[in-house]
């Protein structure tokens, strides 16, 4: 049994970006499709740097006394533009990350994007391009994926992956994490919801 903690974000509405509103980052610990447990937080769409909240997650998640395989998020790209360093991640947390790729990114579209609306865009962009650039292409029962393995080998990498898949490529306990924060999001924009714990590094930390 390979067990993950998955993370992911949730709907937010166009009107939030550029800091101006909140958007959930859910985390998921389980395997396949049995979920053990979630935490939720929260940060401001466009915020510069989000693995603060990654760690926080895993960090609540990781003291319940499983035996936790790897964390795997959709990508490095959260809440708009709001990105995560997963070396880093690993550095600090010491559990291995696993940043899945379900379809092809564009990396000059990306760049375009970053240049015009941000200060940071080269930090940002980095971190985006190194990752992409270094996943690498497997294919599974499943259908087609890229996967950045950080603290394990990549045969180790693609057993997790495989073995948290159900009916479709991404992992299981990816999909809950989409689902749980999509739906979270909705429910915060439809009734105009707006919590106090949001978390969000500054842009000045970069510059």
């Amino acid at each position: 049994m390979k067990r993950i903690i998955a993370i992911d974000d949730g709907y937010f509405p166009h009107r939030y970006k550029s800091l101006r509103g909140p958007a959930p980052i859910v985390g998921v610990l389980g395997w396949r499709e049995h979920i053990d447990d979630i935490a939720v937080r929260y940060t401001l769409v466009d915020c510069p740097d989000i693995s603060i909240v990654i760690r926080d997650l895993v960090g609540e998640l990781s003291c319940r006394g499983y035996n936790i395989n790897a964390i795997a998020t959709h990508s490095v790209i959260m809440s708009g533009f709001s990105i995560y360093d997963p070396v880093e991640t690993y550095r600090v947390l010491g559990i291995p990350v696993i940043v899945v790729f379900d379809h092809d990114i564009d990396l000059g579209r990306i760049k375009r994007a970053l240049e015009k609306h941000f200060r940071d865009h080269e930090y940002r962009f980095s971190i985006i391009a190194e990752t992409y650039r270094e996943a690498r292409e497997i294919i599974t029962s499943k259908g087609r994926l890229r996967v950045k393995c950080v603290g394990l080998d990549v045969r180790g990498c693609i057993d997790i992956v495989r073995e948290n898949q159900t009916a479709h490529p991404m992992p299981q306990p990816l999909r809950h994490a989409d689902i749980i924060a999509s739906g979270i999001g909705r429910f915060m924009a439809s009734y105009s919801i707006a919590p106090t714990n949001i978390i969000c590094e500054p842009e000045n930390k970069y510059e």
